[in-house]
Formats: structure tokens, C-alpha cells, sequence
């Protein structure tokens, strides 16, 4: 496996690592603890796979990537059954989806992975050499800046759709949402 492939993996686990632990900051209790849990983990798992150069346990990562998913789509079918909108549940449409995409996205990828290993006779370039070659540096760095564009730009306003995201001060500004009205709107000086 490449190493532009292995960033890609590792940033869609920051992203949905990062997501999900900004929406089980805002969650209901039960919620809360799985959300964090699985952003720790998929934290914990992006890092280990960047230091040590290889994925790490790649079949429990792919079960383990489809989990938060599925607890979603749980969450929003018995919210659904009982008449509950899917914002009274206390997760966020587009952070979820965001995050559900980077673990479908993760999981297809390690399947892929996973089915190549299995039939090393079908890849490209069967002649074993002695060294590995090297990879080209160009398709690394176009992995870096096209998987930081795609990360960045769908994890930034994800984050931002999280209850973390809805109450963090603004640039430059010391208030704090809804205390403004307290006293006066403006600086009560320092």
C-alpha cells in the first residue's frame, strides 16, 4: 500500500474522529459516551497508522469504522418510530452525514486493501524485486493537499453544525452567545 493511500485513510479517520467528538460534547448522556468513545478511537487509530507507517489491525478497523454508522441510522429509525425529528435526537444532520461519508469511505478502502492482499496474483507489477521502490514523490504530495482540501473542507463546517461549533467565540470577540443582553451588548470594560 502507498503512502497517499495511507494518509487518505488516516485523514478520513481524523475527520470523523474530530466530528464525532464535537457532536458527543452536545449529545444526550448514552449518546455522548459512544460518540467520544468512537472519536477516541478513530483519533487514536489515524495517529497510530501515520507514526508507524502501516494500518493498524485493518479488519477490526473496518467493523469498527461501520459501528457509528449504524448506531446513526439506529438513532434516527427508533427517533422516527416514536415522532421524533431527527434534530430532537441530538445529533446533527450534516456532521453525521459528514462523518458517516469519512467511515463508508474508510471501510470501502480497507475492503479494497483487504481484497488485493488476498490475490496478490492480480495487482500490478507481480516481478518481486530486491528494495522496495520508492514512492514518487509527486503523487504523495497531490495526496497530501487533495485529501487536506477534501478534510479540511468538509470537517470545517461539520464542526461547525456541532453544538461545539454553535457556542464557540468568534474571532476576536470575548462574549459569550446569549449573555450579551446581560450586560448592555457592549464591553463592561476590563
Amino acid at each position: 500500500m502507498t503512502p497517499a493511500i495511507r494518509i487518505l485513510l488516516a485523514f478520513s479517520a481524523l475527520g470523523a474522529g474530530l466530528i464525532h467528538l464535537a457532536i458527543g460534547a452536545g449529545a444526550p448522556f448514552p449518546l455522548s459516551v459512544l460518540l467520544v468513545g468512537f472519536g477516541v478511537a478513530e483519533l487514536g487509530w489515524a495517529v497510530a497508522t501515520l507514526a508507524t507507517g502501516r494500518i493498524i489491525w485493518p479488519r477490526i478497523t473496518l467493523g469498527g469504522a461501520l459501528i457509528p454508522v449504524a448506531v446513526w441510522a439506529v438513532t434516527v429509525a427508533l427517533g422516527s418510530g416514536l415522532g421524533v425529528t431527527a434534530a430532537d435526537t441530538g445529533l446533527p444532520l450534516y456532521p453525521m452525514l459528514v462523518a458517516s461519508l469519512f467511515n463508508v469511505f474508510l471501510a470501502v478502502a480497507l475492503t479494497v486493501i483487504g481484497r488485493q492482499r488476498a490475490n496478490p496474483a492480480k495487482t500490478a507489477g507481480t516481478t518481486e524485486t530486491a528494495t522496495p521502490a520508492k514512492p514518487a514523490g509527486w503523487k504523495f504530495a497531490t495526496a497530501l493537499v487533495v485529501g487536506g482540501l477534501v478534510f479540511s473542507g468538509l470537517t470545517t463546517p461539520a464542526l461547525a453544525g456541532t453544538n461545539a461549533g454553535l457556542y464557540a467565540v468568534p474571532h476576536g470577540s470575548h462574549s459569550v452567545p446569549g449573555l450579551e443582553s446581560l450586560n448592555g451588548g457592549g464591553h463592561a470594560g476590563h
